[in-house]
């Protein structure tokens, strides 16, 4: 058994025993306790292929440096720096977790409906994946400009300059795409709020709130008959267009979008709370928005 294993085998040990005392004293279950048990083994065993995984991946960078002529000094150094990488971004994807949790927790704490809740923790991922994306494309703009500077024969302190140079304008950049996915998310939620206020109002007539948010195929337009067999979701009732606001989904080479249609034009698939879908009303030709 490597070093690795005998120290993983150390913790798990140490965490399961932390854990069943815990619960044990908590008076829970010998159910819940075997539970939370296989839950522990099972995070301590993804931990455990990562940390496998960052140790290859150091080694095949030190195997990468000797190959390049550099000298085990040098070599090792780019080893350094490659678990400083690593570290990073075990931080990042705590800093993730952590912030889906706290998503899920204040989405359950404001009433929201269980769709939202799972479109918000949707919104959450792509966020993290793009600042994640952002991240390392920092960490290469950072080495290559590090590279660059060192090959042109310029100072440590002149890379460190290059260096820094090159961290502003890519924490710039990642600061303008985070605040337009925040400021695209605000009025995500603020159409689900208006829409669930819909759902609730009795003065709506019922086959509005029937595709409320359902999931519908259009159907019977002429002005835009590539749409007919699309799908979407009715998103909100815009009430002074007489139309729903309706997400069309992307197919293929065709990307999203969101129209006005008309009820008439959209035969639900699946209701807002789930179920079997149910036939619209006979298809007539939209209108302009």
């Amino acid at each position: 058994m490597s070093l690795l294993a005998r120290e993983g085998e150390k913790e798990l040990q140490a965490a399961l025993q932390k854990v069943q005392a815990d619960m044990e004293s908590q008076g829970c279950s010998r159910e819940e306790i075997g539970s939370q048990l296989a839950s522990v083994r099972e995070s301590h065993a993804a931990y455990m292929r990562q940390q496998r995984q960052m140790l290859q991946e150091r080694e095949e960078v030190y195997k990468e440096a000797i190959a390049e002529g550099l000298t085990p000094e040098a070599a090792k150094a780019r080893v350094q720096a490659c678990a400083q990488w690593q570290q990073q971004m075990q931080r990042l994807q705590a800093k993730h977790q952590a912030a889906m949790q706290k998503t899920h927790h204040e989405a359950e704490a404001a009433g929201v409906s269980p769709a939202e809740i799972k479109r918000r923790l949707e919104a959450q991922r792509r966020l993290q994946q793009a600042e994640a994306e952002a991240w390392q494309q920092k960490m290469r703009a950072r080495q290559q400009a590090a590279s660059e500077a060192a090959e042109k024969g310029q100072s440590a302190a002149e890379v460190e300059k290059a260096v820094k140079a090159v961290t502003r304008a890519q924490d710039a950049a990642w600061a303008e795409r985070e605040a337009a996915l925040l400021a695209a998310e605000g009025v995500a939620r603020r159409e689900a709020a208006e829409a669930a206020r819909q759902l609730a109002d009795a003065s709506l007539s019922p086959e509005i709130r029937r595709i409320l948010l359902a999931r519908v195929r259009i159907g019977g337009l002429s002005a835009r008959p590539d749409l007919n067999g699309r799908e979407g979701v009715a998103k909100m009732w815009v009430v002074e267009k007489s139309r729903f606001a309706v997400l069309v989904d992307g197919q293929g080479a065709k990307a999203a979008e969101q129209l006005l249609l008309k009820a008439a034009n959209l035969t639900v698939l699946q209701p807002a709370g789930g179920g079997g879908g149910g036939s619209g009303a006979a298809a007539e030709e939209e209108e302009p928005p």
